[in-house]
């Protein structure tokens, strides 16, 4: 593992005992019964009942869970140790069964045997990725002849913009092309729970839709459906409006940006 990804993993390691408490994530809500995954995601990933789901990117195993509740046979994985301790006790404590590897995304083949019918990944998890072949290979690697890939993520568009500014002014704070080193940022407290006593180093990358296409097509798969959204799964910018559904959106005078992409490939 470079540096870069060891130094986000230690800020996973510090953020996830916040997480599991922040109202943001509610799992005591979802240990009552509450839904984790969204309207996009239900209809992008369909029927799962005695299917067999590998969660990547899974954090501390809600979307895991939730995929369970729908009947599936899922397997959910994520490179920070507390997280994934954290998911096993959830499982336990929900009686909801699902196995959790502690791996790093590349290394993950030295880590899981097996494939599965459906590879499922979603919302705030490219960035973190500093190779899209790398990631377009392990998914390839673990689809089942015919196997879905559903993934949901907030559009590399609306990351160009500086998300800090409050006086709804769209400034450009980042280049859509750049593919070499990481954005690096300093970081206090957690996306989750702002006032944690967490300090750390984000490093970063912003993915053009091209790389992400580009890297499931090279890998051998085929892209079946690709939807933009002019919504998505959080408040990016803190003057966005929250839909009835969970969503997030533009508030009505000001200007539509593609905040979400999803898409559906299929292994041969």
């Amino acid at each position: 593992m470079d540096r870069y990804r060891a130094a986000n993993r230690d800020l996973w390691e510090a953020w996830t005992p916040h997480n599991l408490t922040s109202p943001l994530y509610d799992v005591e809500g979802f240990v009552a019964g509450r839904e984790t995954l969204c309207p996009v995601e239900l209809a992008g990933v369909g029927q799962v009942a005695g299917r067999r789901l590998l969660h990547l990117q899974c954090h501390f195993g809600l979307g895991t869970l939730s995929w369970v509740r729908h009947g599936a046979i899922a397997t959910g994985v994520d490179f920070a140790p507390s997280a994934i301790a954290a998911a096993r006790e959830l499982s336990e404590r929900t009686g909801l069964p699902a196995t959790f590897v502690e791996s790093d995304l590349y290394a993950l083949p030295e880590h899981l045997e097996g494939e599965f019918d459906v590879v499922f990944t979603s919302h705030g998890v490219l960035g973190w990725l500093p190779d899209l072949e790398g990631w377009a290979r392990v998914i390839a690697h673990y689809l089942a002849p015919g196997g879905l890939l559903f993934l949901a993520e907030a559009h590399p568009v609306a990351m160009l913009f500086d998300e800090t500014r409050d006086d709804r002014e769209l400034r450009l704070r980042y280049p859509y092309f750049h593919r070499d080193e990481p954005f690096v940022l300093p970081v206090k407290g957690s996306y989750a729970a702002p006032e944690a006593e967490v300090s750390g180093t984000e490093h970063f990358w912003i993915h053009p839709v091209s790389d992400i296409l580009g890297a499931l097509l090279r890998a051998g798969l085929r892209i079946e459906s690709f939807d933009e959204h002019p919504f998505m799964a959080w408040s990016h910018f803190p003057w966005m409006v929250q839909r009835p559904d969970g969503h997030w959106e533009m508030p009505p005078d000001a200007p539509e940006l593609p905040l979400m992409l999803s898409l559906r490939a299929r292994a041969p």
